[in-house]
């Protein structure tokens, strides 16, 4: 029997490890789409190395890039579907987690745009909306009892571009919309019940 096999990647530890790896990918989702870079750090390894694609390099780096680019993206949603997630031994597993991804870039947004849509600039002067599908590869280390990722790589799917025009639907001004900084509604409902 392979060392990997050795151990029930079902036992109770297992399972409790699975929902913290699982936690861990949903809070990247939400940080990158709330833009929260205060909470990035926590996610990874310090000594982490990230592929994605139009960056590589280590966690500052990392987080540093997101800040930038991502600050004339307007709208930022992250869908997590397969979480794949198996174990070489008790503290190392790989993690396959499959997303689908829909921002809004401003019209200035251009040079941010390039980087994400393999250099297609979209219309002149228009919002565009990407939606495109990648997996993360990950590896997730527990390191001091904690899991965090120490390598990804973002496998990349297809993707769409599509124009916005100016008198495109808009939220009403009543309605909650979605911010990307600490103002969103789900910031202000955590501190409201002492979460966080």
């Amino acid at each position: 029997m392979s060392a990997a096999l050795e151990f029930d990647p079902y036992s109770p530890e297992r399972l409790a490890d699975r929902a913290r790896i699982q936690d861990i990918m949903l809070r990247w989702c939400r940080a990158v789409d709330r833009l929260d870079l205060a909470v990035m750090p926590e996610l990874f390894h310090e000594d982490m190395q990230d592929n994605h694609g139009s960056y590589r390099g280590d966690r500052a780096g990392l987080i540093r890039w997101i800040g930038e680019r991502h600050q004339s993206i307007t709208f930022s949603m992250h869908l997590v579907s397969n979480i794949l997630i198996e174990f070489a031994n008790p503290d190392l597993a790989l993690v396959e987690t499959t997303i689908l991804s829909v921002q809004r870039y401003a019209p200035e947004a251009r040079e941010s745009l390039a980087q994400s849509s393999g250099g297609k600039l979209g219309e002149p002067g228009m919002a565009t909306d990407v939606t495109g599908s990648a997996r993360y590869v990950d590896r997730f280390e527990r390191r001091d009892g904690k899991w965090k990722i120490s390598r990804r790589t973002v496998v990349f799917g297809w993707k769409r571009m599509e124009p916005v025009p100016a008198d495109g639907p808009a939220p009403l001004p009543a309605w909650e919309i979605q911010r990307r900084d600490g103002s969103d509604f789900i910031f202000r409902e955590r501190a409201a019940l002492g979460i966080g």
